[in-house]
């Protein structure tokens, strides 16, 4: 069968060829205007999903690098509060030492006394630190302050601790990769203790209290105003170990974020190396394009 070719296919196929030549001329165009190889899905579907996939990757690790600086300055903060407290209480352990001394007399307890209040004062207000609006130590019930100081006939009588308990649900967690996700905080009852007049005594607040009463009492037990010091030291102990597993976590955070930051410049290279037009081919194709839709023309 001999096949006819009639004008009409004849000027199909050259429009057809003429509408080819000018896509082409205007695709070119508009990846040199816009300095990007993919404009639309129509330009190239499956590079456009993954520019789609590695862009919303970008933005996850955008979020967990903004959870890793928020842990960071957070942890950085309590640590800062346990430091001023074991600051505190090695100098309340100073005052018990000097007070054993049986020939320190009357009026050196009763300044003695003063000076714990005061330091129980600073040390409670301390405590109950925020950071970002929310109380550091208060576990879960970050609107809650951590600590109260309890009185009778305006005489401190204990120190209560009002967060979530150690043994509750006290962790506050961020995610700082995909399903990894970090606590940043600690109770203020593990950290410090607690000596509710109508609960247990516990930590260094238990011991301020201990220290208080026997300060108070009107004949002096010497014995156990020196078995203070060690327990002052054994809580001092406890909060300084407590304050090196946030260095633990702080150099954690940092190698995390060090990972997101080599993720983040490879899906980046990787978007440019699919998005980003070769300028000088792209011209070369450009004034190609450009003969062959004028010649389309002709």
């Amino acid at each position: 069968m001999i096949s006819r070719v009639t004008s009409t296919s004849i000027n199909s196929s050259l429009v057809r060829d003429m509408q080819k030549s000018y896509a082409n001329y205007a695709k070119l165009t508009q990846q040199l205007s816009s300095g990007k190889k993919i404009n639309s899905m129509l330009d190239d579907s499956i590079q456009s999903i993954n520019i789609v996939n590695s862009n919303r990757e970008l933005n996850k690790i955008d979020i967990w690098t903004g959870n890793i600086d928020s842990l960071t300055n957070e942890i950085k903060e309590s640590s800062d509060t346990i430091d001023y407290l074991i600051d505190k209480g090695q100098r309340v352990k100073d005052l018990v030492t000097f007070a054993a001394n049986q020939t320190s007399g009357g009026n050196n307890l009763e300044t003695t006394l003063d000076e714990v209040d005061q330091i129980i004062d600073a040390m409670v207000s301390m405590a109950n630190n925020k950071y970002n609006g929310n109380y550091i130590f208060s576990g879960t019930n970050t609107k809650t302050p951590p600590y109260t100081i309890q009185y009778e006939d305006d005489k401190i009588v204990g120190i209560k601790y009002n967060g979530t308990k150690s043994d509750g649900q006290w962790e506050r967690k961020l995610e700082i990769s995909d399903g990894v996700y970090q606590t940043v905080n600690i109770t203020g009852i593990e950290a410090f203790g607690q000596a509710d007049i109508n609960g247990e005594k516990s930590g260094i607040m238990g011991d301020l209290i201990e220290l208080r009463n026997i300060l108070s009492d009107t004949n002096i037990n010497y014995d156990d105003l020196s078995g203070m010091i060690d327990k002052f030291s054994n809580s001092l102990d406890k909060m300084t170990m407590v304050n090196s597993r946030f260095g633990t976590v702080t150099n954690k955070l940092e190698m995390s974020k060090e990972a997101l930051k080599g993720s983040q410049n490879n899906l980046k290279e990787y978007i440019s190396g699919i998005q980003e037009v070769d300028v000088l081919q792209a011209t070369a194709d450009w004034y190609s394009s450009q003969y062959s839709y004028q010649a389309s023309m002709q």
